[in-house]
């Protein structure tokens, strides 16, 4: 097992690129290594042969001024030797330049040792040709040096980052088998939250001191973070990244539900830690989109690829809340007016649901009742990024569409599983009462085109539809206490709550906009919640999207107000603080 693990290991790291991934991952690995690291590489600025500086513990036990050169790939003759950026004019550059000038005054006594690490190997011919330059090298500089291919990175990686604190052989298994399964999405998701499971489980095991309970902490999630990079850049590889982004929605959920109470502590490690599993989400998720950008703008472009009209709209449906929520986790950061970077990030993704809606008219009403959360998130970006009207034409058609399905109540957005779609949509008889006895989308609609203003569209659901929903009832969802313990738990999470019927839709907007902003009496506000006073509000609608579930009422009616009136935006929602001291 131990073998086959580090002969994985391997494997990932030769995938990884030198920019953006090798030059990102080894700080990681240093500072489990007990490094602490002091320079690394950065875009525009000559390196003088030096891409990354860590000051640790050698083998011999004594503290070392470590210099990494890195490279990527094999490294062959042309390499070695051929050329301002090969390896053997990059260590000249060591010596005739960085350790003359760029050495801090503070480091000047410590021992120095050069690493030329690559994620590949050394040319065997090039073994005799290297070792005589290095023994020349360290006598004149007196200074060690030494060789790091890729297989002793896989040790080192197995040692430090994945090693029995962080990966008992357990998990190890899981890890194996997840990476296995890679192709299967289904099959390595389950067994991918097994992993976190156990990884975050054990992260929060009792300790004897709180101390020692941080370490075990950070430890645990920056070892399911290593995790989720390995599973990443090996989806990559195999071309399928649908596990890799539904896991890392899942690792935010698990780590919230365990550790939120230590987050309200102001534990500014923790915050920083789920702050870099967001960013890592954010990488996979821009990696995944734009491979579905082709199919976002091209007109009916997953019909092509889909064999029946319940999974074009199920795709298309499950495209539209990715898409909002990772735009909303942009809008949402802290000051995102004001940086380039966060508003390109909002950019991108109403871009790509403007093409989506402009590209299926299946966007117009969903097969399938449980994408009305899909819907508020979509909406819930577009208003936020002021595109109001593309969301008030966008409502039209969904409410124009309702009133056909309750007409033909077969195309009636339902519940049940898409085997069950598949025979009413397919057969001749009428939607059972079973798969459409209640209806979280009409609501959502009667609070959006309430708060947008669209008083045809009110009147229109009140006096159209509403008449023809025999037998199905308006449902919203209210959360209890306890809340956060449960959105990483699909079953937790489906027995949380209480479920209340709207009976009565009042003339007034604005009325019904009132009421349902009113908390259900003796039950929390969710002003108690960890995630409203840490003003996380893409925790909800994660977990919403992510199990199919409902939001909350209270915030779903209170967000949708706030960001359709300009005046109250910021207030009632302020940004993330997450990243604050």
């Amino acid at each position: 097992m131990i073998g086959s693990l580090r002969l994985l290991l391997e494997d990932f790291l030769g995938l990884m690129r030198e920019e953006g991934e090798l030059d990102v991952f080894l700080p990681l690995l240093m500072s489990a290594m007990g490094h602490e690291v002091v320079y690394r590489a950065q875009k525009g600025t000559r390196q003088y042969g030096v891409d990354i500086v860590s000051i640790g513990d050698d083998v011999d036990g004594i503290r070392t001024l470590f210099l990494w050169l890195v490279k990527c790939g094999d490294i062959g003759r042309t390499d070695w030797d051929s050329g301002p950026q090969s390896i053997r004019q990059s260590i000249n550059d060591v010596s005739d330049v960085y350790l003359r000038s760029h050495v801090s005054p503070a480091h000047q006594k410590l021992k120095k040792k050069l690493l030329i690490v690559t994620n590949g190997d050394f040319n065997a011919s090039l073994n005799e040709t290297i070792a005589a330059f290095l023994e020349r090298w360290c006598s004149e500089q007196k200074a060690d040096a030494e060789q790091i291919n890729g297989s002793k990175l896989a040790t080192w990686t197995e040692s430090h980052l994945l090693d029995e604190y962080i990966l008992p052989l357990d998990s190890r298994i899981l890890l194996r088998r997840m990476l296995a399964n890679v192709a299967s999405p289904d099959l390595c998701i389950n067994v991918g939250r097994d992993l976190i499971n156990q990884i975050v489980d054990g992260a929060i095991s009792p300790t004897k001191s709180k101390p020692a309970a941080t370490k075990k902490q950070l430890t645990g999630l920056r070892g399911m973070r290593t995790a989720l990079q390995v599973l990443f850049i090996w989806s990559v590889n195999e071309d399928n990244l649908l596990a890799a982004y539904s896991l890392h929605q899942y690792a935010v959920l698990a780590t919230w539900s365990r550790l939120h109470n230590k987050l309200h502590e102001n534990d500014k490690n923790l915050r920083q830690e789920l702050c870099h599993l967001l960013d890592s989400l954010l990488m996979v998720a821009e990696t995944y989109h734009q491979k579905m950008d082709p199919y976002y703008g091209m007109q009916d472009a997953f019909v092509n690829v889909r064999p029946h009209s319940l999974l074009v709209s199920m795709t298309v449906f499950d495209e539209l809340g990715k898409l909002g929520l990772i735009g909303c986790l942009f809008a949402f950061q802290p000051d995102s007016s004001s940086h380039p970077s966060t508003n390109d990030g909002v950019r991108h993704y109403v871009r790509r649901i403007k093409k989506l809606l402009n590209s299926h008219a299946c966007c117009d009403l969903p097969a399938f009742d449980h994408h009305s959360v899909n819907i508020h998130i979509a909406l819930l970006l577009l208003v936020v990024s002021g595109e109001r009207e593309i969301a008030k034409n966008w409502l039209s058609r969904l409410c124009i569409r309702m009133q056909y399905a309750t007409r033909w109540r077969k195309f009636m957005p339902m519940s049940g599983t898409f085997e069950d779609a598949l025979a009413v949509r397919d057969g001749e008889e009428e939607m059972p009462e079973e798969f459409c006895n209640t209806s979280t989308l009409l609501p959502i609609m009667f609070i959006w085109v309430a708060a947008l203003e669209m008083r045809e569209a009110y009147d229109a659901l009140r006096l159209n539809v509403v008449p023809n929903f025999k037998g199905i009832t308006p449902n919203f969802w209210s959360s209890e206490s306890g809340y956060d313990d449960v959105v990483g738990d699909e079953r937790a999470l489906f027995e949380h709550g209480i479920g209340e019927s709207v009976k009565q839709f009042p003339e007034d907007p604005h009325e019904f906009l009132q009421t349902m902003s009113t908390g259900l009496l003796g039950i929390e506000g969710i002003e108690t919640t960890t995630w409203y006073q840490l003003r996380a509000q893409f925790i909800p609608l994660l977990a919403g999207l992510y199990w199919q579930l409902q939001l909350p009422r209270e915030m779903l009616v209170k967000q949708t107000i706030a960001v359709a009136s300009s005046e109250l935006t910021g207030k009632l929602w302020p940004v993330d603080t997450l990243n604050e001291d």
